[in-house]
């Protein structure tokens, strides 16, 4: 499920100390490649439905200042935050295997799973 963000107090939640894993779209309602993208950011939310991530679209033509925290200058924009912290973004539309991939990095770091651990699939114990 995707939530919508529409306020600062929404973002506040996400940005603190002990705020959820995330990733945030940042979107326009003219943007072709933003309309493009949204079927698979959907799909790729539902996907992950039963892991400890939550995923949010910001309109920034609704809601520039928003935008604005985040120095967003051309939409789609995505940007990952861990810990009330970003860990990373990317910039342009992107396929579901795009993001799919970005999720599990996500996962990953969330986890707390070093380079080597992802590179050869190994786990914590």
């Amino acid at each position: 499920m995707v939530t919508a963000i529409e306020s600062r107090e929404q973002l506040n939640t996400l940005m603190v100390k002990g705020g959820p894993t995330a990733m945030i779209d940042f979107w326009s309602t003219t943007c072709g490649p933003c309309k493009a993208m949204a079927p698979h950011y959907e799909a790729i939310s539902e996907h992950f439905s039963d892991e400890p991530i939550e995923f949010y679209k910001c309109n920034t033509g609704a809601h520039p200042q928003l935008a604005a925290s985040f120095q967003i200058r051309s939409v789609p924009t995505i940007i990952m935050v861990h810990d009330g912290e970003i860990v990373d973004g990317m910039v342009g539309s992107k396929t579901s295997n795009e993001l799919n991939k970005k999720v599990e990095w996500l996962l990953s770091t969330a986890r707390g799973e070093g380079f080597l651990d992802r590179l050869f699939g190994r786990k914590k114990s």
